[in-house]
């Protein structure tokens, strides 16, 4: 719901409150969100970095429309605690309790544009990609048995990018973000990104695909609307989509069969359609463009790829019927404008109920796909509450 409000049927107990003293780092008690047991394992959400990380290159980073609602959550009320503490990781921590997220896995927020600024070269935009990356270290490193986070790279030049990922994975960090973007005269499939994947399949951190309105580059919906609303609507699904299309039918899941891909922030609904049309094309092309594919679209993705539902996706649960929770998991995109804060498990778990998701299929979305894509079981062992 827009507002974030969780409408309550009687009877039905979306989450309770109760006391747990080990999860306040000043030893005081506090109140922890539970949600009817399940842990919680929030595939995407977003820190809210310094500009200072970035210097005089996050000035005029980005290109939104002047209608572009800025305030984090909708209300910024909600995180008056985040906001007067500069979103450090301690508040950070507490916004979690108060949501009952256990663990994170934190994406960049002004990251997601300035690496990526056409004006740019490759050495200044893997410096800018080095600065994030030792600062959300430095971040996680706050409560590593809670919060974990992926990196960026320059994908400018994709040899500095590879190096990048390598330096990710020293840092302790899970995962490299990539944009769908067109950048750089490149698709996502272009084999110029081989290096890039190599290096994330030889460390096993992931790729992760994320769309951000806003960047000075080629977008969906950017290139046809003025308007947030069309730009938004259109940037995020079908940019998800091209990127999937490249990366499936260009032969990038073949030529690097241990390379992990998720797919953020875009919804759910799309997916079955989707691999649906690109079988047909791929059943349709095969002796051609497509010869070199001795799988189906589907089947790649089945091997290596996972998407992320958000809050109030009332497709999740037909999605999962069609691919298996152990290629879905679940997102807050805390704290951006649309992020249902304090309110998003509990309005994923009305959905869910709702189109009957329960049981073990729930707690996989929730837990133990994200825990397990990831690669931090371990890590995040002991950051559930008891």
């Amino acid at each position: 719901m827009a507002d974030g409000a969780v409408p309550r049927r009687p009877g039905l107990v979306l989450h309770q409150r109760h006391r747990h003293p080990a999860r306040r780092r000043d030893g005081r008690p506090a109140d922890v969100a539970v949600h009817a047991g399940h842990r919680v394992l929030d595939a995407d959400a977003h820190v809210v970095e310094p500009a200072s990380v970035f210097g005089e290159l996050a000035r005029d980073s980005m290109d939104l429309p002047p209608t572009t609602p800025f305030v984090p959550c909708g209300d910024a009320d909600k995180i008056a605690d985040q906001l007067s503490n500069g979103f450090d990781a301690p508040s950070y921590l507490r916004a979690m309790d108060r949501e009952g997220i256990d663990a994170v896995v934190l994406y960049p927020s002004i990251g997601l544009f300035v690496p990526f600024r056409p004006d740019l070269d490759a050495r200044a935009s893997a410096d800018a990609c080095r600065s994030y990356n030792d600062w959300v270290a430095a971040y996680c490193a706050d409560d590593p048995s809670r919060l974990a986070a992926v990196g960026i790279a320059p994908l400018a030049d994709p040899g500095l990018a590879a190096a990048e990922a390598r330096r990710c994975a020293e840092l302790g960090l899970v995962g490299v973000l990539v944009r769908p973007n067109r950048l750089y005269g490149r698709n996502l499939g272009d084999a110029a990104y081989g290096p890039l994947y190599d290096a994330l399949e030889t460390t096993g951190l992931v790729l992760a695909v994320h769309e951000g309105l806003g960047l000075k580059g080629p977008t969906v919906g950017a290139d046809r609307f003025e308007g947030f609303a069309l730009r938004h609507l259109c940037s995020h699904p079908l940019e998800q989509m091209t990127a999937m299309a490249t990366l499936l039918l260009e032969g990038v899941l073949e030529r690097h069969p241990s390379l992990r891909v998720a797919f953020l922030e875009s919804g759910t609904g799309w997916l079955p359609y989707w691999l649906g049309r690109l079988d047909a094309h791929h059943e349709w092309m095969r002796d051609t463009e497509c010869a070199g594919l001795p799988l189906t679209p589907t089947e790649y993705f089945r091997r290596q790829c996972v998407i992320s539902t958000d809050p109030d996706d009332d497709l999740a649960a037909w999605t999962i019927s069609r691919v298996g929770a152990d290629h879905v998991v679940w997102a807050s995109d805390f704290p951006h404008p649309d992020a249902l804060y304090p309110d998003a498990v509990a309005s994923f778990l009305e959905e869910a109920g709702e189109h009957g998701l329960s049981g073990p299929p729930l707690d996989t979305v929730l837990w133990d796909t994200p825990a397990r894509f990831y690669r931090v079981e371990d890590r995040f062992a002991g950051g559930a509450p008891g």
